[in-house]
């Protein structure tokens, strides 16, 4: 005989499953490519969360975290960092638009090349990208 499933208590609905099921991450640095000079962290930060805003629809961003990169072009010079993350749910679709994946893509190249970066880091559902290249478009 089959189980019945419970009913959910009263006044209570159950989780549905939602619409945006893919994650994307952004690292925002807290220092230039040398591991020393400050960068503007919190514009870029205010400016990410517009932009994931304006086009996936949101994102919330963690407090700065502790990382560190390998500059291999730099020797593999260590560079210590205490990135902001953030993160954004958006749907298959609105990922996998181009219009969107343009405006993403122009943000991070505008972020290392003004933010004087060896790498933007960007996660997409589970796929790591090491934007390297910041010349404008």
């Amino acid at each position: 005989m089959a189980k019945r499933r419970k009913k959910p208590a009263r006044g209570r609905l159950p989780l549905k499953g939602g619409r945006k099921r893919v994650l994307v991450v952004l690292f925002v640095p807290s220092v230039e490519r040398d591991g020393t000079t400050p960068i503007k962290q919190d514009r870029w930060v205010d400016a990410a969360l517009e932009m994931f805003g304006r086009v996936f629809g949101g994102a919330t961003a963690y407090p700065k975290a502790k990382g560190i990169w390998r500059d291999d072009e730099r020797d593999g010079v260590l560079v210590k960092d205490e990135p902001v993350v953030v993160h954004c749910y958006t749907t298959p679709a609105d990922i996998e638009d181009p219009g969107n994946l343009a405006e993403l893509g122009s943000f991070c190249r505008t972020m290392g090349r003004n933010a004087r970066q060896g790498e933007v880091g960007l996660v997409i559902g589970d796929e790591y990208f090491a934007i390297r290249e910041f010349s404008a478009e």
